[in-house]
């Protein structure tokens, strides 16, 4: 008798929860900030047998009545009452610092960071790499367009001093350091590793933030020293970057902080940008094409003002080998963060 009762007022309470829900839910924000797709009804409807119970348990998780609340209310304990992020995602740095600790995509960030020998490729790799870059290279040539391999270093790496207990670095240099050597040493393709010029920098003028708090990447002013790295590397000429007007360009909430539940506590990040940028270089009349991640997006508002012509597509829907027949411009920045190393390795394997 007591189990009837007890599954009675279960049911009733989540039976209420949606009637309730129904009528305030106008005035409840239904964003879904999680960077994920949420489980829907017609993946329910269309799983297979074996799959069918766990779709349906996650489908109720991700549409029950108050969720975005409650894990919003959760998260926000956890961080002010511990200092703890609830999301395996996502690491809680000092100072208010989000790291992005792991994902199915990433190369292991923060072992990485650490300089872990785990995490470094062999010779025969890095011989396998350098010679496939040198292949697309020399094919892209022969249509004249000149590659430039950028790899962008990550935010834990630059702004280390931020992590948390628990993270030491082993080893000073790690597995980017070690393959933006090996492909500078054994190839004759531009390679712009800007790690050492980026961290001295933060570590300068620890006022003038280059990448976002709360968010995986870097703000315009780094991206700026990235950009100016790869065009140097191209052979084009740039001003010191002390002559670059930098100025305050918006805020945003970071998408580490949305992931995390945290975008209601934390503050939104600013975002800082060289104002002066168009008016120190002349417009140069050639294209220059970028290959990239999300931290290539920051590029493209410098590239069109200064260039004739720029366009970005994602090395993974644009690194082909029909790439190399009509690459369609003259610079090409293949740009890689470090975090997605193997995807780059294995996207050369190609040529």
């Amino acid at each position: 008798m007591c189990k009837k009762i007890l599954a009675a007022l279960f049911c009733g309470t989540l039976g209420l929860s949606f009637l309730i829900f129904n009528i305030f839910s106008k005035q409840l924000s239904g964003d879904n900030h999680e960077n994920r797709l949420l489980t829907g009804l017609p993946q329910v409807l269309q799983s297979a047998p074996g799959e069918l119970f766990e779709n349906l348990n996650s489908f109720i998780a991700d549409n029950s009545p108050f969720r975005y609340q409650l894990v919003e209310l959760n998260a926000n304990a956890n961080y002010l009452l511990f200092g703890q992020v609830q999301n395996d995602q996502v690491l809680a740095g000092r100072d208010g610092w989000l790291f992005y600790k792991d994902g199915p995509d990433a190369a292991r960030p923060l072992a990485n960071c650490q300089g872990l020998p785990d995490t470094f490729d062999s010779g025969e790799e890095l011989a396998a790499a350098a010679a496939s870059l040198q292949r697309l290279a020399d094919a892209l040539a022969e249509q004249g367009c000149t590659l430039v391999l950028d790899l962008t270093p990550s935010k834990d790496r630059v702004y280390q001093e931020y992590l948390p207990d628990g993270y030491p670095i082993v080893n000073e240099q790690n597995r980017t350091d070690r393959l933006a050597a090996y492909l500078q040493a054994n190839t004759g393709v531009p390679v712009s590793w800007q790690y050492p010029a980026i961290r001295a920098a933060a570590l300068a003028d620890p006022a003038q933030p280059l990448y976002f708090k709360t968010d995986t990447h870097w703000n315009r002013a780094g991206a700026l020293m990235g950009l100016d790295g790869a065009l140097t590397a191209a052979g084009l000429d740039c001003v010191p970057y002390a002559e670059y007007d930098i100025a305050e360009n918006g805020t945003q909430t970071g998408d580490l902080a949305n992931v995390a539940a945290l975008y209601t506590i934390l503050p939104a990040d600013t975002d800082y940008a060289a104002a002066n940028y168009a008016a120190l270089y002349e417009q140069d009349p050639r294209t220059v094409g970028v290959l990239g991640d999300s931290f290539s997006e920051y590029y493209m508002g410098y590239l069109s003002r200064r260039f004739a012509a720029s366009w970005r597509d994602t090395y993974e829907n644009a690194l082909t080998p029909a790439l190399t027949e009509v690459p369609g411009c003259d610079i090409l920045i293949l740009q890689v963060a470090e975090r997605k190393l193997d995807t780059l390795l294995a996207l050369l394997a190609q040529f």
